[in-house]
């Protein structure tokens, strides 16, 4: 997403905490105020949630699944076309809202506190509303003033929305036509831990518990995901070495080489596992939510995963090739018997043979 001229109009923080020994929700600590940032906070904030959702590598647009009126978008829906720009307390109502639906969806201790920070205005030309909310963990710059009941920020120069560690998620809602109500609403997901091709990386309390969002069904993305899936199925499963690169192999022909539009994990399984591990693949893929139905073949966000295939001999060897050298048998790679190899046991080698000289050192 490319963000231009953005203007925020209010900006409210509220608190949440790590839930407690019996995993019971803490309350959040609200603010009964919004924050009055002067020009070069402003600036800064608006600033770094640019910066976060026009980095393609970490932000993406998600499919909202959740338009109930306790959902997310139903908060944003009234901000923006019920509370307006000059309905303060209701925004600060509603912002305490969603500052708890996201305490509710942190069920786990391992999701640690933070703050919550909520906030609404205008985007590009032509203008266009949003709402945004930030789930942030703070850092040893944050500072918060207690002033009888109010509490104020201080954006220090390092706060927590640095910009050498992003320890933050940021769900930005822009709504459609109003005549299109709810589904006609976007919305654009930033979480540091996301990657370009492991998308799966994002935190799922925040993008479907809270937000009431899933991923795109799209191939680019699906196919990348099945890639993955299936090197981290064969990496764990119990299968000879020998075997698990065999299907690895197949795995770069199946996605990279063949040139059926579309594919099914079955398909795949019934052509190159072998029949004792299918059932534990399958499971494998309804766990990590894979769709059982045909998927459309696409690489396109997979980069430069398929050019090259990357093996490790222990921690002081490396050896590349390309899939088409492998499965056209230019390069073989074999586990022997140490004796037979020269050696004085029956410790596994592996004997690497290249069917063409060497001709560079790199």
């Amino acid at each position: 997403m490319i963000l231009e001229n953005l203007r925020v109009n209010r900006v409210i923080m509220h608190e949440i905490f790590k839930r407690n020994n019996d995993r019971e929700l803490v309350t959040p600590s609200y603010s009964d105020s919004i924050e009055i940032l002067d020009a070069e906070a402003k600036a800064t904030f608006q600033m770094r949630v640019t910066d976060a959702l026009s980095a393609q590598s970490k932000s993406m647009e998600m499919r909202i699944t959740e338009l109930d009126d306790l959902s997310v978008v139903a908060s944003a829906e009234k901000i923006i076309f019920e509370v307006g720009a000059t309905g303060d307390q209701k925004f600060i109502d509603v912002s305490k809202s969603l500052a708890f639906k996201l305490a509710k969806a942190q069920t786990s201790r391992r999701y640690l506190g933070g703050v919550v920070i909520v906030f609404d205005g205008k985007f590009g030309v032509p203008e266009r509303h949003f709402v945004g909310v930030i789930k942030a963990e703070t850092q040893s710059g944050f500072r918060r003033l207690r002033d009888k009941e109010k509490i104020l920020t201080q954006f220090l120069n390092d706060i927590f929305l640095t910009p050498a560690q992003r320890l933050y998620k940021i769900g930005f809602l822009i709504p459609g036509k109003q005549s299109d109500g709810r589904s006609g609403w976007s919305c654009f997901i930033f979480d540091s831990n996301i990657t370009s091709n492991q998308r799966e990386s994002a935190a799922q309390y925040f993008y479907e518990s809270f937000m009431g969002c899933t991923f795109p069904s799209n191939g680019a993305y699906e196919t990348s995901k099945f890639f993955d899936l299936t090197k981290k199925f064969v990496r764990n499963s119990d299968l000879e070495p020998e075997k698990k690169r065999d299907i690895n192999d197949a795995l770069f022909t199946f996605v990279k080489v063949e040139q059926s539009p579309t594919f099914t994990s079955q398909e795949f399984a019934e052509k190159y596992l072998p029949l004792e591990v299918r059932d534990g693949f399958s499971s494998f893929l309804q766990s990590n939510k894979f769709p059982e139905r045909a998927v459309v073949r696409d690489v396109s966000d997979m980069g430069t995963r398929l050019k090259r295939r990357k093996f490790k001999f222990g921690s002081d060897a490396e050896f590349s090739a390309s899939p088409e050298a492998l499965r056209n048998k230019k390069v073989e790679i074999k586990t022997v018997e140490a004796k037979k190899l020269g050696g004085d046991d029956d410790e596994p080698w592996t004997q690497i043979i290249v069917r063409q000289q060497m001709t560079d050192q790199l």
